[in-house]
């Protein structure tokens, strides 16, 4: 079956409708989640919000008559969204695939945030609620994320001091440069083991 121009003219409002309605629901939403401050690891919090939108487009998507079904339509938006937003289609292109991938659970069924997307309705508090559910989970925390980023200039310092301290020991460049390499990893390490030890 061939496309006929009307056809991509009407899918293509479709998506702008998809998305436009999931920006404003989004935008309800943030009240109620700013007030709670989580402390998510920031690329957690955002896919998990992704997903979210996906369970939102999805439902909104239902009205229009496409050949797509109605819940792929909610990737493509997606995808539309993040590119939008600013992201290289090539990045949206492997963000949307990889929620897909885990938008089932192993027995099938659409995951957490997708059907709390799919239900959501203006300013219901559902993101909050969604993200309560994994305020105690540890991989999903920040502190890592904090630890990390203030341990890195640090890291740089001692690289660099090693590299300093071997030259002038009379060791060669790539000696020089090994032993900065091997001191900048190993203070992020004991910061990722620090973490863990807490």
């Amino acid at each position: 079956m061939t496309t006929t121009g009307n056809d991509a003219t009407f899918a293509g409002q479709a998506i702008d409708a998809c998305v436009a309605h999931a920006r404003l629901l989004l935008a309800s939403q943030l009240p109620a989640v700013e007030a709670r401050n989580y402390d998510f690891m920031p690329v957690f919090k955002e896919m998990l919000i992704q997903a979210y939108l996906v369970g939102v487009m999805w439902r909104c998507g239902e009205q229009f008559d496409l050949p797509t079904a109605a819940r792929d339509r909610g990737f493509i938006c997606l995808m539309a969204m993040l590119i939008s937003d600013g992201m290289s289609a090539s990045e949206a292109q492997k963000r949307v695939a990889h929620l897909n991938e885990a938008s089932r659970t192993p027995t099938g069924q659409d995951n957490l945030a997708i059907t709390s997307g799919y239900g959501a309705t203006k300013g219901d508090g559902s993101l909050a609620a969604l993200l309560d559910t994994f305020r105690d989970t540890p991989g999903a925390s920040g502190a890592r994320f904090r630890l990390v980023n203030r341990s890195k200039p640090i890291a740089a310092i001692l690289a660099v001091a090693g590299v300093v301290i071997s030259l002038v020991l009379g060791r060669s460049w790539s000696e020089a440069f090994g032993v900065g390499v091997v001191l900048g990893v190993a203070t992020l390490a004991i910061a990722l083991v620090g973490y863990h030890q807490k």
